[in-house]
């Protein structure tokens, strides 16, 4: 009797192994898969619906619904923080399936995988860049409709944060009295950024500048750019702001690099 105990036991034993090592959803259909799929999905479970969405395409990629099916898998990796995964999936559907009804939003979902991996400005900004072309794109694209409006905005944020990224390495000069240097950054940042907040803070740099380099023109020019065109401006209205008798500057006296014309201002294409 022990020995036919330990026998079935053994039995089990080796079904239950069979089992485990077939694959997940080995059988179902693809109406099942889908199915698990979306409520998985709904349930904000990442995981288990990536699983069956997965196995859907892989296994029926001529499945009738195959296209809804990768834009939820896209939308799981997004989900997860997985934006890399994400961007590959809505590239896929863009690139095989662009008449498909699900491609504005694939569009849509590549704009914002970019805008999500955009890194504090303090970082490289090669996602930002690439967030900022691609939902400009989509923004041209899709003009006059929700999704364009969307994209729109999103690759004004990222427009914004390069122009941070940009006042951030002329204020590393700046702070370190490389006032040569921040003057470019400066300059090339109301060029590429005059859109921006960041514009207006250039600007008063560049007064603070070139007050130390006592250039009087110059810095009645910017004084005069900082009022005319970004009035509402929180370094607008500073400008005029009384000063206290003990305020010290904060960038020191030094000679300035050499005499040079006035710099244009930045709208100007003459």
């Amino acid at each position: 009797m022990l020995t036919r105990s330990v026998a079935a036991g053994a039995l089990v034993g080796l079904l239950g192994a069979a089992c485990s090592s077939a694959p997940p959803f080995s059988g179902w259909t693809p109406e099942q898969l889908y199915e698990h799929g979306q409520r998985a999905f709904d349930q904000g479970d990442w995981d288990e619906a990536r699983r069956a969405f997965e196995r859907l395409v892989l296994t029926f990629p001529g499945f009738d619904q195959a296209v809804e099916a990768r834009h939820y898998l896209a939308r799981t990796f997004f989900s997860d923080g997985e934006f890399v995964s994400a961007v590959s999936e809505y590239t896929r559907i863009v690139q095989v399936y662009p008449d498909h009804e699900r491609t504005t939003e694939a569009y849509m979902g590549l704009c914002r995988s970019y805008a999500a991996m955009s890194p504090h400005p303090q970082r490289d900004q090669q996602y930002t860049i690439q967030a900022r072309t691609t939902c400009q794109n989509v923004a041209n694209d899709f003009q006059g409709t929700a999704v364009g409006d969307s994209a729109a905005m999103v690759a004004g944020d990222m427009h914004a944060k390069l122009g941070d990224k940009a006042y951030q390495e002329g204020y590393f000069y700046f702070q370190r009295d490389i006032l040569p240097s921040a003057e470019l950054v400066f300059l090339d940042l109301l060029e590429a950024f005059p859109d921006t907040n960041a514009a207006p803070r250039a600007v008063a740099r560049l007064i603070d500048i070139y007050e130390a380099w006592g250039w009087g023109d110059q810095q009645e020019e910017f004084r005069a750019r900082l009022r005319e065109s970004y009035p509402d401006s929180p370094e607008a209205r500073e400008l005029d702001a009384p000063v206290a008798s003990d305020t010290v500057s904060t960038v020191r006296s030094r000679a300035p690099p050499g005499p040079r014309l006035l710099t244009r201002w930045p709208d100007d294409r003459g």
